[in-house]
């Protein structure tokens, strides 16, 4: 038997997640190679969105993703230890507690922020770089609140309620576009006028979003700043930091306790110390396989990689440490396979940059958007990533953080989605709509719908009376009674009722009658409501299609609408069962490898 080839990841962020997941898709059924994925964290952290935590708009958890959550029933090992040496000719890595065997390294340790040795930048500012940074400027921010809510000196009180954010990035314009918002909650939780609150952009050049070449998208964002009161300064080169404060180039100095550092971002400090050689800021050179010249063993991805082809510098964004993590994974996977190697391609779709919770300029390949309908690409594109990391767990986790429980109305629709009240109001209604799909039930079957034929008139008023009741007179007078909802049956589903229904008529009226009565004793005693509530809804909508329906029927589509979420956790057996059972569910194989689950 062959001896196991190890590889070794060594970092959660984008790259290491997507190499883990495109080695696994090729060896989880060789049990030849051990696949392992170490980090410091345990979790990975969505990097993109620190500014929305560090800005009060999110909780802390909507940017975290366990890392065993993301490799649970896949080949991959997740490993949390903190990697202090690496060394290549033995082929070994070693923590402070343990020493790692690899045949196969891929390095994708990240970036650092850069302080480009400017004083007291490294003493006296926050950076936004890590899950914990993001905490720290979020209780900071609010301290400063809480603190200028009982100062008396002036002074003092115009130096805690300034923030400045450095960098005309997209860290620094994302990280001030959320202070802009955040200031109007905080003024008023801690009765502070929002007017003595000054946010300041800082930026060396005379330029913010050099990524975004067109010009008007720029104003478009120095315009929405102007709106939510942030006050750019361009060609505004910082000198110091210091306790106090800050100095600029022309000799300004802003007092503040608050000094955000987002202007640049180098090699991480671990990858530095390696002996790998260096390009630009640092970064650690490859060739266009993602290997390192020096180690034809060693991988390297993301922002810690220096490549340079015909397209120029692989830039330091998501989709690139994505794409180099992929392309070094398939890399690793030609070399044990004895297969050729493949050239790295960048491809990159776009930019995106938000101001806050509701404004976004973006450039998709050449589609411009702005406001509205840009945010809501960025959301689209958030859609995707997670969906493809932790699937529709993940993404459910996202629609509650960024919509359904969202604060202070900061989301893409305000708060309209995060308003809720309590479920206890829902439970007479469960109950009535339980009664009333039973009494559907019990009445058909009084009605003979088990022994005789009823789903076989090809005349949708005919087919109301039916359903109703109301066809004791003929379908004279039934056509007088009753208003079909449908003037006329859909093409369709009128070959169904002739060709499927109608020669089978019995069977389907006896699963539709017991269907309804289960259904409806399931909504009475609050058991799985939400499956009772979907299903029921669909039932409405498949009777009023048939034509057997008249407008009354409306009222069991939009009550089945009306109690899909929780209504049978409170009062119902939901209350007890769910909870265990979701329990067991998350422990199954097959939830775990699907994501089909929901915390």
């Amino acid at each position: 038997m062959s001896e196991k080839k190890k590889i070794i990841i060594l970092g959660g962020g984008y790259a290491g997640v997507k190499a883990g997941k495109t080695l696994h898709k090729a060896f989880k059924d060789n049990p030849d190679v051990e696949i392992t994925l170490i980090d410091k964290n345990t979790y990975h952290t969505l990097m993109t969105e620190l500014h929305e935590v560090a800005g009060h708009r999110t909780s802390p958890d909507s940017i975290r993703i366990d890392l065993r959550t993301i490799f649970k029933g896949r080949s991959v090992k997740v490993v949390t230890d903190t990697i202090t040496k690496v060394d290549f000719e033995t082929k070994q890595i070693a923590s402070e507690k343990k020493t790692y065997d690899f045949d196969y390294l891929l390095l994708a340790c990240g970036s650092d922020t850069n302080s480009f040795g400017i004083p007291g930048i490294e003493e006296h500012a926050f950076t936004l770089w890590s899950y914990d940074d993001a905490i720290t400027i979020r209780q900071h921010v609010e301290s400063m609140f809480q603190a200028a809510a009982i100062e008396e000196d002036a002074d003092i009180r115009k130096k805690l309620l300034t923030f400045a954010v450095v960098g005309g990035g997209f860290t620094g314009v994302e990280m001030a576009g959320e202070l802009g918002e955040a200031k109007e909650h905080l003024s008023e939780k801690y009765g502070i006028d929002k007017s003595e609150v000054k946010i300041y952009n800082i930026e060396a050049t005379p330029r913010i979003l050099n990524t975004l070449k067109d010009d008007r998208q720029v104003e478009k964002v120095e315009s929405r700043y102007r709106k939510i009161g942030v006050e750019l300064l361009k060609n505004a080169a910082l000198v110091k930091a210091t306790e106090d404060g800050f100095e600029l180039k022309d000799g300004r100095f802003i007092e503040t306790k608050t000094l955000i550092w987002g202007a640049g971002i180098k090699v991480s400090n671990f990858i530095a110390k390696l002996g790998l050689e260096a390009g630009r800021g640092g970064r650690a050179v490859v060739n266009e396989f993602m290997q390192s010249p020096q180690y034809d063993n060693v991988f390297i991805a993301g922002d810690n990689t220096h490549y340079e082809d015909n397209d120029g510098l692989l830039p330091q964004i998501v989709e690139a440490a994505e794409q180099s993590g992929h392309t070094a994974a398939e890399n690793i996977i030609a070399s044990i396979n004895g297969a050729p190697m493949k050239s790295h391609k960048q491809v990159y779709h776009g930019f995106m940059v938000s101001v806050g919770s509701r404004y976004c300029v973006s450039d998709n390949n050449g589609l411009k958007l702005s406001g509205f309908f840009s945010m809501l690409v960025k959301h689209m594109v958030n859609f995707y990533y997670l969906f493809t990391v932790s699937g529709l767990a993940q993404l459910w986790e996202y629609l509650r953080h960024e919509f359904f429980h969202t604060k202070n109305n900061r989301s893409i629709v305000g708060g309209h989605f995060s308003k809720a009240s309590p479920n206890f109001w829902m439970v007479p209604f469960r109950v009535y709509l339980g009664f009333m799909w039973l009494f559907e039930g019990l009445h058909k079957i009084d009605e003979g719908w088990l022994t005789s034929a009823k789903m076989i008139a090809s005349d949708a008023v005919t087919q109301a009376s039916e359903w109703t009741g109301g066809a004791a007179e003929g379908a004279a007078e039934g056509a007088a009674a009753v208003q079909p909802l449908l003037k006329e049956v859909p093409g369709i589903v009128q070959w169904m009722i002739d060709k499927i229904i109608a020669p089978n008529a019995i069977p389907f009226q006896t699963i539709m009658v017991f269907a309804e009565i289960a259904f409806g004793l399931m909504l009475i005693a609050g058991l799985f409501t939400f499956i009772s509530a979907v299903v029921t809804t669909g039932m409405t909508v498949a009777i009023t299609l048939t034509g057997m329906s008249d407008a009354s029927i409306l009222w069991y589509f939009f009550g089945g609408i009306a109690i899909i979420a929780g209504a049978g956790s409170t009062f119902g057996l939901d209350y007890y069962l769910l909870p265990p059972l979701k329990r067991w569910w998350k422990q199954t194989a097959f939830a775990q490898k699907s994501y089909l689950y929901f915390h």
